[in-house]
Parts: C-alpha cells; sequence; structure tokens
C-alpha cells in the first residue's frame, strides 16, 4: 500500500513538472497563433451604367493600397483587381503584370483562391485577417447599396457571401464610395430614406460577427478626388491613418476607433460640408477598440516633437503618400511605403522644409536637407482644411467626448435629398395655407350667412341673441383659422435655418423628415376625427328633422330656430364629410419623399472642385 502511494506521489509531481515547462515555455497562456493577412483590393474608374463621370483617380488608390498591405502580407497573400491608367502604369510599372480587371468573375476567381489559401493557413495553426478593400463608384438600389464593377454591379449579398466564402478569424471591409453605408448595411426596399448607426444591428458586421467595416457613408453622386493628392480624400486619409499617423495612443496598433477619429479630425476644417469625408465604423463584434491594423517591422519614421508637427511623406514622383499633423508633445511611428524619398515639413498649408530620405534614419534629425519643396497650388481651395488639425491622444480624448455628446449620425442623405426636400415642403407649405384659408372662409361665410338668416327671420330677441352668438362664434374660429400658420407650414422655414446653421446638414434633414411624418400623421388622425365627425353631424341632422316632422313639430315647439339649426349642422357635417375624403399636404409630401423610385441614373447635378472653382455638369439617363 506504502508503495502504491509512493508511485502515485512520483506520478504526480511528474505531471506537475510537466504544466511548469509547459508554462515556462508558453508563459500565461500567451500561446498565440502566427498572425496572416490577405489582402483583396479591388478598385474601378469607370461608371459603366451609372452615367456618372470616371474617376481619375480609383486605379491609383488601389496601387498605394496594394504598397501598404505589402508591408503586412507578403506579394503572394495580395490581390489587385484594377485597370491602371496609362499615367499610373508608368508610377508602378512592377504592378502591371500582375492586376487583372475589376470584373465579377475575377473577384469570384480571387474569393474562391483566397478562401483556399486561408483555409490552408488555417489548418497550420494561422489566424488569418483579410481586408477587403474598394475604391470607385457606387449608389443605393431600393435601399440596397451596391458597388460598380467594370462589368456590373457588386452589391450586399455578393459582399456577405464572398466574406462568407473566405472565412477569415477576422474580416475588414474598407470601402470608399457614394453610400457605402448601404452595401454594408441594406436596408428594406421602401423604408426610411436615410440610416443611422442603430439601423446598422441587421448590417453584415452584426450577421458575421468576425466583420469590421469601415466605410465613406457619403450620398453625393461622386467620389470626391483631389488631384494633389492624385488620390481620393477619403482613401488617402485612410493610408495615412493606417500608416501609423492614427496610433494614438502609440501602441503599434491602430483601432477602429483611432482611424475613425484620426479622418473626421483630419477633414474636420474642410469649410464646405460636401466635400468633407463621412465615416461610419465598427468593429468586429461591436468591438469599436478592435485592431484594425497592427503595424508591420518595416522601416519606420519615429516622430516626438514638442509643438505639431505636420509633414508630408512623398516619392521621387512628387506623388503624396501619408500626411500627418502630430500633435504636440506625441510620440509617433510612421512606418514608410517602399517608394518614400523625402518628407516635407509643412506650416499651415505650405510646405517650408524638404528632407531626404536616406537607408537606416529613422527620425528628421537623421535626415538630410533636400531642394526647396514643391509650391502649394491655389487651385486645390477646396480641401485646403485637410489635416489642418493636429491629432493625438488629447484630439482623440476630445473626439470620443464630442461623439458620446451629440445626437447619432445620418446616412443616406445627399445634397440633392435636401433641395428636394425643400421643394416638397415649399408646395406643401404653400398648398397647406391654401387648403387653410379656403376651410377658414367657408366657416366665416356659413357664420356670415347665420347672421343674415338671425337678422332676416322671424326670430324672437333671444333667439336672435343665440343665432348671432353662434355665428360669431363660427366667424371668429374662421377668422384664427385663416391668420395663424401653425407650425406644420413652417417645416420649410425650419429646413433652410437648419441646413444655414447645423454642422451635419444631414442631420437636419432626418429631424425635418421626422417633424413630416409626425405632422402626417396628426393630419391623418384629424382628417378621420373630421370625417367620422360629419357622419355624426349629417345624422343628427338628419334624425332631429325627421323626428321634428313625423311629431308634428312637438320637438321644436313651433320655434322657428329649429329649422336653421338644423340646415347649420347638416351643411357643417356634409362639409367635413367630403373635404376629408381627400388627402392632405402634408399627407401627399410624406408620400411623394417616401416613395420616390431610386434615382440610380437617374438626372442629376454634379459639382466637381476644379482649378479656380468648380465645374457643374448634369449627368444620368434622359
Amino acid at each position: 500500500m506504502i508503495r502504491l502511494l509512493y508511485w502515485a506521489y512520483l506520478a504526480t509531481r511528474s505531471i506537475a513538472l510537466a504544466f511548469v515547462i509547459a508554462g515556462a515555455l508558453c508563459p500565461a497562456g500567451r500561446a498565440e497563433a502566427k498572425a496572416t493577412a490577405f489582402a483583396l483590393i479591388v478598385t474601378n474608374n469607370h461608371a459603366g451604367a451609372l452615367g456618372r463621370p470616371d474617376l481619375q483617380y480609383a486605379d491609383d488608390d488601389g496601387a498605394r493600397y496594394y504598397e501598404l498591405f505589402a508591408g503586412l502580407a507578403p506579394a503572394a497573400h495580395l490581390t489587385l483587381l484594377t485597370e491602371l491608367d496609362h499615367d499610373t502604369s508608368r508610377l508602378f510599372p512592377a504592378l502591371v503584370p500582375i492586376v487583372q480587371a475589376p470584373s465579377r468573375a475575377h473577384v469570384a476567381a480571387a474569393a474562391r483562391s483566397i478562401a483556399a489559401e486561408v483555409a490552408a493557413a488555417q489548418r497550420a495553426g494561422d489566424r488569418v485577417e483579410l481586408y477587403f478593400v474598394f475604391a470607385g463608384h457606387g449608389d443605393v438600389d431600393h435601399g440596397r447599396g451596391f458597388l460598380q464593377l467594370s462589368d456590373g454591379a457588386f452589391d450586399a449579398d455578393d459582399l456577405e457571401a464572398l466574406v462568407r466564402q473566405i472565412h477569415a478569424d477576422h474580416t475588414h471591409v474598407i470601402l470608399d464610395s457614394c453610400n457605402s453605408f448601404f452595401v454594408a448595411n441594406p436596408r428594406k426596399p421602401g423604408g426610411r430614406r436615410f440610416a443611422t448607426p442603430a439601423d446598422a444591428g441587421a448590417g453584415l458586421a452584426q450577421r458575421v460577427a468576425n466583420v469590421g467595416v469601415f466605410v465613406s457613408t457619403s450620398a453625393e453622386a461622386e467620389v470626391f478626388e483631389w488631384s494633389a493628392l492624385q488620390s481620393g480624400v477619403f482613401s488617402h486619409a485612410v493610408r495615412s491613418g493606417l500608416a501609423g499617423a492614427a496610433d494614438a495612443d502609440h501602441d503599434g496598433v491602430i483601432s477602429y476607433d483611432e482611424l475613425r477619429a484620426f479622418v473626421d479630425t483630419a477633414s474636420a476644417e474642410i469649410k464646405n460640408s460636401t466635400f468633407r469625408p463621412k465615416v461610419y465604423a465598427r468593429g468586429p463584434g461591436g468591438d469599436d477598440h478592435a485592431a484594425l491594423v497592427t503595424m508591420a517591422h518595416r522601416p519606420r519614421l519615429e516622430l516626438a516633437a514638442a509643438r505639431p508637427l505636420r509633414l508630408t511623406i512623398r516619392d521621387r514622383d512628387e506623388v503624396p503618400w501619408i500626411d500627418v499633423h502630430q500633435e504636440a508633445g506625441a510620440p509617433l511611428s510612421l512606418q514608410l511605403p517602399a517608394a518614400a524619398a523625402s518628407v516635407d515639413e509643412l506650416d499651415d498649408h505650405d510646405a517650408i522644409a524638404r528632407h531626404a530620405l536616406r537607408p537606416g534614419a529613422t527620425s528628421l534629425a537623421d535626415l538630410a536637407p533636400a531642394g526647396p519643396p514643391p509650391a502649394s497650388r491655389a487651385g486645390d481651395a477646396p480641401f485646403r482644411g485637410l489635416f489642418a488639425r493636429p491629432f493625438g491622444p488629447h484630439a482623440l480624448a476630445q473626439y470620443d467626448a464630442e461623439r458620446a455628446s451629440e445626437p447619432p449620425p445620418v446616412f443616406g442623405i445627399a445634397r440633392d435629398d435636401a433641395s428636394r426636400l425643400a421643394q416638397l415642403l415649399d408646395t406643401a407649405d404653400a398648398a397647406q395655407a391654401e387648403v387653410r384659408r379656403i376651410s377658414a372662409g367657408e366657416q366665416i361665410a356659413i357664420g356670415a350667412g347665420e347672421i343674415g338668416v338671425a337678422l332676416l327671420g322671424d326670430f324672437s330677441t333671444e333667439t336672435r341673441g343665440e343665432l348671432i352668438g353662434l355665428a360669431v362664434g363660427l366667424g371668429a374660429l374662421g377668422v384664427y383659422r385663416y391668420v395663424h400658420r401653425p407650425d406644420s407650414e413652417r417645416l420649410r422655414d425650419a429646413l433652410v435655418h437648419g441646413l444655414a446653421t447645423s454642422r451635419d446638414p444631414a442631420r437636419v434633414v432626418a429631424e425635418i423628415d421626422g417633424k413630416l411624418h409626425a405632422a402626417a400623421h396628426d393630419a391623418h388622425k384629424a382628417r378621420m376625427y373630421q370625417r367620422w365627425g360629419g357622419v355624426i353631424l349629417m345624422a343628427f341632422a338628419g334624425g332631429a328633422y325627421a323626428a321634428n316632422q313625423l311629431t308634428d313639430h312637438r320637438i321644436s315647439h313651433g320655434d322657428t330656430v329649429f329649422n336653421p339649426l338644423i340646415a347649420t349642422s347638416a351643411a357643417i357635417g356634409a362639409l367635413s364629410f367630403f373635404t376629408s375624403l381627400a388627402e392632405t399636404p402634408l399627407e401627399r409630401t410624406a408620400e411623394l419623399w417616401d416613395h420616390e423610385p431610386s434615382l440610380a441614373g437617374a438626372p442629376r447635378l454634379v459639382v466637381a472642385p476644379v482649378a479656380g472653382g468648380a465645374a457643374l455638369s448634369l449627368v444620368g439617363r434622359l
């Protein structure tokens, strides 16, 4: 028995020793799977059936996204679907042999290939991060967003199928197109014209828990590009942030929250809200602090200055790759692209010094002075506020505090929507005023008629006084209705005032949308009350008259005022009933606003910034 206990003791000690050794080799359970990244980058300059002007720099954005992710993944894990134009081919000659057209067939083939590689990596024990990036045109059709590929639409269902097919551990969707929000968060046909973050509950990131989305939500007809950047404004800001400029806490990880704050801060000083990127971000599982990118181990530029520092990283062809406006005292590491050649230091928006990058240099002090930086371009005025605000931990904290105190943002409303709503409300206000005045005039006329009957009829003084009092009350009510303008007739004024004073015009349109529907609902209820009230009055008048006749005038006792009262009740009841059969202007306006057909392909005015001003054009199908 003692020997048996001794052997049990030795076995227990051996097992414990094994656990100790395992703990030493894998301390605190930190044996993590190796992270492996894949990226599918799709960009398309052409508008296809949308009938809009082609973009100039979506192919450049694709090439630069490719170079960015080349620091995170091996070339074999990167797929670029685009069509490089002549100038972009000269800037990125190494990409010419590997790119394919951004067609539905090529996207499907790439998804199959990546899915097989991801499955193999996961079997080997790797943790896979997938990036799906799109830059180009997009739109909404019956509440469902889509991306425009070279040969057709790639919609919300296609995106979800791709994500499920590849089945990475985490998938990060980055979209730069009009109405990208509705690609990740489609709404039901016939639903509300706009959306808020609360509506994303049924979106892609909710249905597939390991998916995060970072999208541009502009509802305008065009993706805004800036020739000085040779890029889309949103895509350039995103790449700058992912290169390290958004790393507010300097931990080498760019979270969804950090990148959203960086892009919004970078564009906050663009004066025209039309040109200002608007971001929707949601991390996997709803965690906005989740990592979007963990910075790679590649050449970096370490920055730390007692004053705000604004820099632009350029390549040898003067193409800007990264912009950063570093907060005073905040350390920052920038992951440099392979093509980086110089660093321009800026004062406000003008470059004041240039530094040449050289191998091994890790700080500005290590860089050699270079030739003069390029002169600023006066024609780029619409975007000169870009990167005007410094970003760092204090800016991030202030941004998060402001977001927490403000109402939720609104997505899916464009300038065209605001203009059309203003036109509808202008017509509705005028029609309401006309209906109100006609109705008031009818009441005044009935009251005047009652006074005439009272004065000309054979009534006693007491009866005549009662009739005149009733008529005066009815006429006074009509006069009040004529001169009083209710709030439901002031919706257009409220919209115009709100658009002129609010930081977020889309939120103003959503607020007026709510007021319009509330007023239309109240108008419908009032119309129903009016209809049944008219029926009751007519029934009362008819019943009283019949009873009076059948009982040989015993109800009225020969009082001649009885018949005028019956006639007045019948007239008011009939008028109320028949006028209640027609929709009110508010109801009709709400119906027109809600059930407008899809605007995809419809003619629309487009304003695009150009040197010295803006170009106005009409695009679409007539």
